[in-house]
């Protein structure tokens, strides 16, 4: 791994890296997971953390390694494979050797890959602005109710917010992934309209 590509696993918001391990992120604060705690004292600053009252801080990568019980690499190697960063594909890049490429991923450039290549897209789920405001505040769903539903979120080369809903037959598998366009005008930069939904290559209504 190069100091650049080091640098960028660095500079993915810290708050969003807490929020996929699943830590409930309030006003740039959260209850430590590193001691028993009642009242948030685990506090965000400068894409850092600190702990107010055992004194645990350090980076995303840190927090990682402190909150997984994992070494650099392991750290490293989740951070790059996901999607944190508000502009990022739906997982961030540590190499062209371990992960894809956006398009690969996005609706229409991974037309060749099976269900199976979307599963880890809903192992932590991200929820960017865009989202959280349609879910929340437009529709009004219960946030339980979008966790159980595995409910994440990612933005396309184009900085086109997308919705992504995963749906599972009885037996727990994959069978459907609708990727729902957020933008108040879809429209490319290009000016040609885009969808208001994808459908990948696969997916069963």
């Amino acid at each position: 791994m190069t100091t650049f590509e080091l640098q960028k696993l660095r500079d993915l918001p810290i708050e969003g890296v807490a929020e996929r391990l699943g830590l409930r992120v309030e006003r740039h604060k959260c209850l430590c997971p590193f001691h028993d705690d009642h009242t948030p004292s685990l506090t965000f600053r400068n894409n850092k953390y600190r702990c107010w009252s055992c004194g645990e801080s350090g980076d995303n990568i840190s927090l990682v390694m402190k909150y997984q019980n994992v070494g650099f690499k392991e750290a490293c190697r989740w951070l790059g494979l996901t999607p944190t960063a508000p502009s990022c594909s739906p997982f961030g890049g540590v190499s062209k050797q371990e992960t894809s490429s956006p398009s690969e991923h996005s609706p229409k450039g991974g037309a060749g890959r099976g269900l199976a290549f979307y599963e880890r897209f809903f192992e932590h789920p991200f929820l960017n602005e865009e989202a959280r405001h349609f879910l929340f505040e437009e529709r009004k769903l219960d946030e339980r109710v979008v966790r159980w539903c595995r409910l994440t979120s990612w933005r396309d080369k184009q900085g086109i917010p997308w919705l992504q809903i995963p749906y599972y037959n009885r037996e727990g598998k994959l069978i459907g992934v609708q990727n729902r366009n957020l933008s108040p005008l879809p429209a490319s930069p290009e000016g040609e309209e885009t969808p208001r939904f994808r459908f990948p290559k696969g997916a069963q209504c």
